[in-house]
């Protein structure tokens, strides 16, 4: 008799097959040989397709999104948090991403997903940059996290000694300065013009 398969590896194969060859492989027929089991022992955890898919997008979140926040979240210091927060994002399965990404073009309930990652993402970037006391916190999350999903797509065709997450960093700060720049003379009093 074979040993049950635990739900956790079928989310992870089903990730697998999404990040490899897109939703259009999270089929039962292909999930289950993929596994080497019968349909019986996916609906041993899953309700059907729907149930498996809302779990596999659930699963994902936690994995590029919620885990690598709490763990950013622990570190006190603004700097070593965002570059913590960096650094791990980078090592994540950025193919994996990109094929969620491409799934919520279609689909409404990957769209949602996508959607609620997408404002966590910023609203943790946006976190760092007020912790940090930038003037302008949510328009420097959103140009940093723009230009992180742009390197996400040209990864591959960046020439190769380009140190993007340098160059971001660097362009992020120039925008905060020059921000908190204008900031500073927008709350300048003006002379009267008898002084």
């Amino acid at each position: 008799m074979k040993k049950r398969v635990s739900k956790d590896a079928w989310l992870r194969k089903g990730l697998a097959l999404l990040r490899a060859w897109g939703e259009g492989a999270l089929t039962l027929d292909r999930l289950a040989k993929a596994m080497r089991r019968t349909k019986g022992s996916f609906y041993h955890h899953f309700a059907g397709q729907d149930d498996f898919r809302r779990a596999l997008l659930a699963s994902w979140e936690e994995d590029l999104t919620s885990a690598p926040i709490r763990a950013a979240a622990a570190i006190a210091d603004p700097l070593a948090r965002a570059t913590a927060l960096s650094r791990t994002v980078r090592a994540l399965d950025q193919d994996l991403d990109l094929a969620v990404r491409a799934w919520s073009l279609r689909d409404p309930v990957a769209r949602a997903a996508f959607a609620t990652v997408d404002a966590r993402r910023l609203e943790a970037i946006e976190a760092i940059h007020a912790a940090s006391g930038a003037a302008n916190p949510r328009e420097l999350a959103i140009v940093e996290y723009l230009a992180f999903v742009g390197w996400q797509q040209l990864r591959g065709t960046l020439p190769p000694d380009l140190d993007a997450a340098d160059l971001v960093r660097r362009a992020t700060a120039a925008l905060a300065e020059a921000s908190a720049a204008r900031h500073r003379r927008s709350r300048r009093t003006p002379r009267s013009v008898a002084q």
